[in-house]
C-alpha cells in the first residue's frame, strides 16, 4: 500500500519558495491501476518521483507497505526502487548502444539477481512483452513501440510490486500508444500496482481510477 500524509516538496527559486506539492494526502491500494491527470507543471511527475523514492520531500510522511520512507538511507531508498519499483519512462531510457537483453538485464546486475539466472530472467520478462525474438538488436533498431515494450519489460524483471509510467504513451502513435495501455493494464490484473503520469484523458478513461493534480495539490 502506498500512503502519503501532508508531503511537501519544496524547491527555491528566485530566492523565493516554490511548493511543487503542497500538503498531498492520498493513499493507493494494492493492485489498484490509478492515472495521475494535470496540466504541464501541475505537479503530477514530482508525485511520481515522490512515490518512486527519486525525490525527497519536506514534511509529512510516505509509507510504502508500512515502511517510512523518510527514515530510509540513499542507499536503502536505491534498494526499494531497485526491489519493488518498475519504472516506465516517455523517453524510455534505453541505452541505444546496448542490446535489448542488455538494457533488461541491467536492472538483475544491480540487483541480488545471481549471476547465473540474470539472462534467463531478462529473456523471460522479454517472452511476456513478446519480444524474445528482439533480444540481441541493439536498443536504436527497434520501432517506437517495441522501444516501450523493452522498457516496460526491464521494468517487470525484478518482479516489482509497483510499476511507475511517465507518459508511457507521449512518443508513441494511438496505436502503439492503446497497445502501451494494454500490456500496462495486463500486468495489473495479475496484481501489480500500477500508477500512469498522463495529460491524455483517453489514457487516463483505461485506468480504474483517477486522480486529477493542479497546481501542486490533488484536486479530486
Amino acid at each position: 500500500m502506498i500512503e502519503l500524509e501532508n508531503i511537501n516538496k519544496i524547491y527555491r527559486v528566485g530566492g523565493e519558495d516554490f511548493y511543487a506539492l503542497r500538503d498531498v494526502s492520498l493513499t493507493i491500494n494494492d493492485g489498484e491501476f490509478v492515472s495521475v491527470c494535470g496540466a504541464s507543471g501541475s505537479g503530477k511527475t514530482t508525485l511520481l518521483n515522490v512515490i518512486g523514492c527519486l525525490d525527497t520531500y519536506e514534511g509529512g510522511t510516505y509509507r510504502l507497505d508500512g515502511r517510512d520512507i523518510s527514515k530510509e538511507s540513499d542507499k536503502g531508498r536505491a534498494r526499494i526502487r531497485n526491489s519493488h519499483i518498475g519504472f516506465v519512462l516517455q523517453d524510455f531510457a534505453l541505452i541505444n548502444s546496448q542490446t535489448v537483453l542488455y538494457n533488461v538485464m541491467l536492472p538483475l546486475m544491480f540487483g541480488k539477481c545471481p549471476f547465473s539466472q540474470v539472462k534467463s530472467k531478462a529473456l523471460g520478462a522479454l517472452g511476456a512483452l513478446g519480444i524474445a525474438d528482439q533480444a540481441d538488436k541493439k536498443a536504436n533498431q527497434l520501432s517506437g513501440g517495441q522501444r516501450q515494450r523493452v522498457a516496460i519489460a526491464r521494468a517487470i524483471v525484478n518482479s516489482p510490486s509497483v510499476v511507475l509510467a511517465d507518459e508511457p504513451t507521449g512518443q508513441l502513435d494511438s496505436k502503439a500508444g492503446t497497445q502501451t495501455m494494454e500490456l500496462l493494464s495486463d500486468l495489473n490484473k495479475k496484481g501489480i500496482t500500477v500508477i500512469v503520469v498522463t495529460h491524455d484523458s483517453r489514457v487516463a478513461s483505461m485506468a480504474e481510477r483517477t486522480i486529477s493534480v493542479s497546481d501542486g495539490q490533488i484536486v479530486c
